[in-house]
């Protein structure tokens, strides 16, 4: 399949959508529709951060939780929540499987990160 494309999209309008099998990385409030298949996601925010900062000593990583509303062919809506290091990192929405990569900005000390500022990183491919 080779590498994928990476694909930023702003909140301004994409300047190009992602395929099957690109990586591709959503502010909040951003929305995509995969080419070549019918579907739609959006990152509507994050329900949780207990990410452990960066200049912190933890007992354990923590884990970010990203929740997406999608709606596959002519399928319901649908609200799901993936996270960075809990389960669910991947749910198969119709006939393709997105997979968080990454959540950004990863924290560096501790404190709130703003909502706004989140910026979610996802894989997408037909199993």
């Amino acid at each position: 399949m080779g590498v994928p494309r990476r694909v930023r999209l702003r909140r301004d309008g994409p300047a190009n959508q992602p395929h099957v099998g690109d990586e591709f990385s959503l502010g909040v409030g951003d929305a995509i529709k995969l080419t070549g298949v019918d579907l739609r996601v959006e990152f509507t925010g994050v329900s949780g951060d207990s990410r452990c900062p960066m200049r912190v000593q933890c007992v354990w990583a923590g884990d970010g939780a990203v929740v997406l509303v999608s709606r596959a062919g002519g399928g319901a809506v649908q609200a799901d929540t993936l996270h960075t290091n809990l389960d669910p990192k991947r749910i198969l929405l119709g006939t393709v499987e997105l997979t968080l990569v990454r959540l950004d900005p990863y924290p560096d000390t501790p404190g709130s990160i703003p909502g706004d500022d989140y910026v979610a990183t996802l894989t997408s491919r037909i199993p």
